[in-house]
């Protein structure tokens, strides 16, 4: 919230055409950063508030970004600024559904200031649609749908079966390994699933991963709020990523393993927006 009130400030003194030094002078009195931190901080979003033709994403509304990076790879950014665990279920809710409706595999990168699709080239995502879908879409059984097939759901059954005593970490007198763990952990899974689809530890399983991983209940809060339009949806095509976006391309990116990479790719990434607003 304290993120959203500050872009919704910015913005505001963007759409005034407030002058440069009264902006970096109210973001020194108000936060705890010195002139040099607050001047980059101004340039950032005027960067991108120009870039985007004003689009910053405030209070109240989510903004969807519809762009690619410097190697030709579509992506769709939704900058919702709803909190890691909010927006981890939002982006596999919308993931599940990008994927249905274009026929292929996506991609996921999310962050605690939102989440990005990453849609395979060639690939026809009607970004309106996709938008309807999630309002109206079942949120809980689409996860539960995507949970099952992933690692994070064998890990944490793992636990819930360890503390329900039906996977054994000693027996008698020895410590099984976790691998060993995790092997009968599997085992025992997929008979549960056979003996009843509601099995106490299953149904325990998804919601310490629905409720304590994610945040489900929040989640479905956001849907209504797109669903009665009390949050506004506002799409924008990019040539290239905007600056407020940057961050979850790179974090998408195999190949950037090392500090260095990213800072270069960040680099790259900025020179192209620079570019872009010279030839404007």
């Amino acid at each position: 919230m304290e993120v959203q009130g500050f872009r919704t400030k910015m913005k505001k003194f963007l759409d005034k055409g407030m002058r440069q030094r009264d902006v970096v002078e109210w973001i020194i009195q108000n936060y705890p950063v010195d002139k040099v931190t607050a001047l980059s901080i101004y340039r950032y979003y005027r960067e991108h508030y120009l870039y985007t033709g004003g689009k910053i994403p405030v209070k109240g509304e989510l903004l969807v970004e519809e762009t690619q990076d410097p190697r030709g790879r579509r992506y769709v950014v939704f900058h919702a600024l709803y909190g890691r665990r909010v927006n981890d279920a939002l982006s596999r809710a919308t993931a599940i559904i990008a994927s249905d409706m274009i026929g292929s595999n996506v991609g996921i990168t999310v962050s605690d200031n939102g989440y990005a699709l990453q849609i395979p080239r060639g690939s026809n995502l009607d970004i309106n649609k996709l938008i309807e879908t999630i309002a109206y879409a079942d949120l809980e059984n689409l996860l539960r749908r995507n949970i099952r097939r992933t690692e994070l759901m064998k890990r944490r059954f793992r636990h819930c079966a360890a503390r329900s005593f039906l996977v054994l970490r000693n027996y008698k007198g020895y410590k099984i390994s976790v691998s060993k763990q995790q092997t009968n952990a599997q085992t025992l899974l997929n008979v549960c699933e056979e003996i009843d689809p509601s099995f106490p530890v299953l149904e325990e399983t998804y919601r310490e991963i629905l409720q304590d991983i994610m945040d489900l209940k929040r989640a479905k809060l956001v849907q209504l709020w797109i669903r009665e339009r009390q949050v506004k949806v506002t799409v924008v095509k990019t040539p290239v990523p905007s600056p407020l976006s940057h961050n979850l391309i790179i974090l998408g990116e195999a190949d950037v393993i090392f500090m260095e990479d990213r800072k270069k790719r960040l680099m790259q990434l900025h020179e192209m927006v620079m570019r872009m607003l010279e030839g404007k």
